[in-house]
């Protein structure tokens, strides 16, 4: 009984195998792939039928639609032929492909008239009677393109592509297609008209669901806009398609910064950084994090790091000279509390003016790599004052004033400097206070304290 059933088993395993490599089976198979454009396999199965058997002809029938498939009617036609030779039933698929193929001469010999229309006309009606042949969308899709209609060239190489998903030219063209959208989108957004960039770039992502250079920019503009919970989602669902995207990551955190999530925006920056540690942007941002939570010392080796990464980037140096000048201040502030050491208070003044020299050393560079940025000069000028260099520090804050006259911090450090701490011109140092306490709300409460200083001595002095 054991032998029996051994010898059973045997039998049905062998019918099986016989089963599974029967041509008719593989061609089916074939046909099923080919319908769900997977051409490769279907490729591989219909030579496995034809290794059984050479003589199959609806094999080498299915791989003369195949190559239809692929858009190589030129191919498609002489394994008709074979057919033919091997079974004259299939002559009129033959027959059917020659005529394919002169309607297809006859749409490109019209484009090359110039009469696109009839051409276009001409390959819409073989898709409607052969949608599986891929070669008319292409064409279709090349006018739409030579047209500069972004909208038919995408769909029509999207259509390609359903059909034949590695048809090279059909992917390319579907590139350009969604590409073009977002070149729109690009143009429109640098000309400040937002609805139609938005517009552009949802398009963009209609026809690629992946795209991320479009979410990137929806997502830039809904920060603009002030819509933060929509910049959150454009932005997550970058990093849903691609977590290596490192300026999604610096900018979701220059995001959170904005809204004073310090601890997410860090997460965000130190993400950006790791994955592409050459990219220099996010290393003053998370600088001057590091500065406002009081880490001088973390805020110093990540900008210095990014100097050695990129010496001439000027707000690494901005970023530095705003760390040195935090913690000189700190020094200031703890050297006049109350009760505090002479040697004590001697020091923390002597380091605190290293520090502001550090400062202005760095900001002096800052300014020279990037003599447009006015925040830098204003920094610059402040420290230059904080050190009493009165006369650079003139110079500094002229050059503020010069590229945003109606910035406040400008005046005030030029009042600075033209004081020079009670040795200076009264009258023009008023005069540049009045100017801050004017143009600038920020600037009105200092600016008054100081005009107050300069009017009034004796209520100022210990």
């Amino acid at each position: 009984m054991r032998t029996y059933l051994i010898l059973l088993f045997v039998i049905t395993i062998a019918n099986s195998f016989l089963f599974c490599q029967d041509p008719e089976v593989l061609l089916a198979e074939a046909n099923s792939k080919m319908k769900i454009g997977e051409l490769k396999s279907a490729d591989s199965l219909l030579n496995e039928s034809l290794k059984i058997d050479p003589s199959f002809a609806p094999a080498v029938v299915a791989q003369s639609k195949l190559w239809l498939r692929k858009g190589e009617i030129n191919k498609a036609i002489p394994l008709a032929e074979n057919a033919v030779n091997l079974d004259g039933e299939f002559r009129p698929w033959a027959i059917e492909l020659d005529a394919i193929n002169k309607m297809m001469m006859n749409a490109m010999s019209a484009y090359k008239q110039g009469n696109t229309d009839l051409a276009f006309n001409e390959l819409q009606s073989l898709i409607e009677k052969y949608p599986y042949f891929s070669q008319p969308y292409y064409n279709m899709g090349y006018m739409k393109y030579k047209a500069k209609d972004a909208e038919g060239m995408a769909y029509y190489a999207k259509e390609l592509l359903k059909i034949y998903p590695e048809h090279e030219k059909g992917k390319l063209l579907f590139k350009n297609g969604v590409k073009y959208f977002y070149q729109v989108g690009n143009q429109a957004y640098g000309r400040g008209d937002l609805e139609k960039a938005i517009m552009n770039f949802n398009k963009a992502i209609e026809y690629d669901q992946n795209f991320v250079p479009a979410y990137y920019q929806l997502g830039v503009i809904e920060k603009k806009m002030g819509n933060s919970d929509q910049a959150k989602d454009y932005f997550n669902k970058i990093i849903t398609i691609n977590s290596e995207h490192y300026k999604t990551w610096f900018t979701f955190g220059v995001l959170l910064e904005s809204e004073n999530q310090l601890d997410s925006a860090i997460i965000k920056y130190s993400k950006a950084i790791e994955i592409n540690p050459e990219f220099i942007k996010p290393y003053s941002s998370l600088g001057n994090i590091y500065t406002i939570n009081e880490d001088y010392e973390s805020a110093k080796d990540i900008l210095l790091t990014a100097i050695q990464i990129d010496p001439n980037y000027p707000d690494t140096y901005t970023a530095l000279g705003y760390a040195f000048s935090e913690e000189a201040k700190k020094m200031e502030q703890e050297s006049i509390q109350k009760g505090i050491d002479a040697k004590k208070q001697a020091d923390l003044i002597s380091r605190s003016q290293e520090l502001y020299t550090n400062a202005s050393e760095n900001l002096k560079k800052a300014v020279e790599y990037d003599k447009q940025n006015y925040y830098a000069w204003f920094q610059y000028s402040s420290a230059l004052n904080s050190i009493k260099n009165y006369q650079e520090a003139s110079l500094a804050a002229q050059k503020c004033i010069d590229l945003k006259k109606k910035f406040g911090g400008g005046w005030y450090e030029l009042g600075i400097a033209e004081w020079k701490d009670g040795k200076g011109r009264k009258n023009r140092s008023i005069t540049y206070f009045s100017e801050a306490k004017k143009l600038d709300r920020d600037y009105r409460e200092l600016a008054e304290r100081k005009i107050d200083e300069i009017n009034r001595p004796e209520k100022y002095q210990k």
